[in-house]
C-alpha cells in the first residue's frame, strides 16, 4: 500500500507494531504528548485523518504539538483500527522520546494555593474571558424555549438531525424545536459544517438561538414571568386554586398562539383557495421549510398572518428537493390554515 503514502510519510518509515504495549496506542500516544509538551493537549494537537481503499481503511495521524510529524498506519478493516495502528506508527518512531518522559514519573500539578497573588487574578481573568464550558448553545436554547413556554420541555420536542457529508468525515445537523408557538414550532434551523456530529449540533442550535433572540414578540415572551401566586390568599406553597388557574391560562394562551383547539384558536388543517397555479420566489430557506413571496397581493384573510409571505414546506414540493435557493421561482396550489397561507402542489420552474 506504500504508493498511496505521501512522500514526507514514506520517508520517517513503516514499522510493524511493536506486541508488547499494554495501553492502548492512541491512549498511550495521548499520555506520551501530554508529558512530553507538560501541559494539557488541546484538540487540534492530535489530527487523525482517515481514507478507504476499498473495504479498507488507512489513517494518517499528525502532531501539531510535536513540530507537526506525520504517520502512517497499515491497512485495517475499520477506522478505529486504523487509527491505532498509525498512532502505534507514531510511538515507534518516537520509542526514545517515550521511555523518557516515562522515566520523569507523573508531572506535579501546582496547587491553588501555591499560586502567588498574580498568578491567582490572571487565573480569574482567564476563567471569566473563557466564561462556562458547561454553558453550550444547545443548554442555552432549552433554557431560553422554557422561559418562552413556561413549561418544562418534554421528550421529543427537540430534535436533532445530523447528517454526512457525501464521502467526508464532515457533518452538518439541524434542530427543530415543536414546543415553540406558531410557526416557530415548524421550522429548522441549520449549522455550519463540522468535523464531528456534536459540534454540529452545537453549530445548529446556534443559528436556533440567533434568530429566537432577534425576534421581539419571542423576547418579550421569554421576559414575562412566569407567574404562580402561592395559593388563593397569597400564602402558602401553591395549596391553593392561584397556581392551577395560572397554568391553564398559559396552556390556553400556547394553544391559541400555536393554531390549536379547533374553533377556538384556528384549524390547522388545509383548506385549498382554488384551482389556480401561483407562481412566486423563495426569499428565505431554512432547512427544510421556508418563505414565498407573489409579484402581487394575494386577495384573501389569511394573508394578513405572517407578514403577506406564504410557507412552503420540502415535502410539499415535487421531487422533495433537498433544499432551495433564494430566488428561485416556484409553481404552486394557494392553501390557508389556521396559521396562514401556504403552497403545495408545487414544482420548480
Amino acid at each position: 500500500f506504500e504508493r498511496w503514502l505521501p512522500a514526507k510519510i514514506l520517508a520517517q518509515g513503516i514499522r510493524a507494531p511493536s506486541q508488547g504495549r499494554k495501553m492502548e496506542a492512541k491512549n498511550e500516544l495521548n499520555t506520551f504528548l501530554q508529558k512530553y509538551c507538560k501541559r494539557p493537549l488541546q484538540k487540534t494537537d492530535i489530527v487523525y485523518t482517515t481514507s478507504t481503499f476499498g473495504a479498507q481503511y488507512q489513517s494518517v495521524v499528525k502532531l501539531n504539538c510535536l513540530q507537526g510529524q506525520e504517520y502512517a498506519g497499515h491497512l485495517c478493516n475499520d477506522q478505529k483500527s486504523a487509527e491505532k495502528s498509525a498512532a502505534q506508527q507514531a510511538l515507534t518512531a518516537n520509542d526514545s522520546l517515550v521511555q523518557e518522559t516515562k522515566l520523569q514519573g507523573p508531572t506535579e500539578k501546582k496547587r491553588p494555593m501555591d499560586l502567588t497573588p498574580e498568578e491567582r487574578e490572571a487565573k480569574k481573568a482567564r476563567q471569566a474571558l473563557e466564561g462556562n464550558p458547561s454553558v453550550t448553545p444547545k443548554t442555552e436554547l432549552n433554557s431560553l424555549v422554557m422561559r418562552i413556554v413556561k413549561r418544562y420541555l418534554k421528550k421529543g420536542e427537540t430534535i436533532y438531525v445530523s447528517n454526512k457529508i457525501g464521502n467526508s468525515m464532515q457533518y452538518q445537523a439541524t434542530v427543530q424545536v415543536s414546543g415553540l408557538p406558531g410557526d416557530w414550532g415548524q421550522r429548522a434551523w441549520a449549522g455550519q459544517v463540522c468535523n464531528t456530529k456534536q459540534t454540529a449540533e452545537q453549530s445548529a442550535a446556534e443559528q436556533a438561538l440567533t434568530d429566537i433572540k432577534n425576534d421581539p414578540t419571542l423576547m418579550e415572551e421569554a421576559s414575562k414571568p412566569k407567574g404562580g401566586g402561592k395559593g388563593k390568599g397569597g400564602k402558602g406553597k401553591g395549596k391553593g386554586k392561584g397556581n392551577w388557574w395560572d397554568m391553564m391560562g398559559m396552556m390556553m394562551e400556547a394553544m391559541s398562539w400555536s393554531g390549536w383547539g379547533g374553533k377556538g384558536g384556528g384549524s390547522r388543517e388545509r383548506e385549498r383557495i382554488n384551482e389556480e397555479d401561483y407562481v412566486g420566489t423563495v426569499q428565505e430557506w431554512k432547512g427544510s421549510f421556508g418563505w414565498l413571496q407573489t409579484p402581487s397581493e394575494i386577495d384573501h384573510p389569511a394573508s394578513n398572518r405572517r407578514g403577506g409571505k406564504i410557507y412552503i414546506h420540502k415535502k410539499d414540493i415535487e421531487n422533495c428537493p433537498e433544499t432551495l435557493s433564494e430566488g428561485q421561482t416556484i409553481k404552486f396550489k394557494l392553501y390557508a390554515d389556521g396559521s396562514g397561507l401556504g403552497a403545495e402542489k408545487a414544482s420548480i420552474i
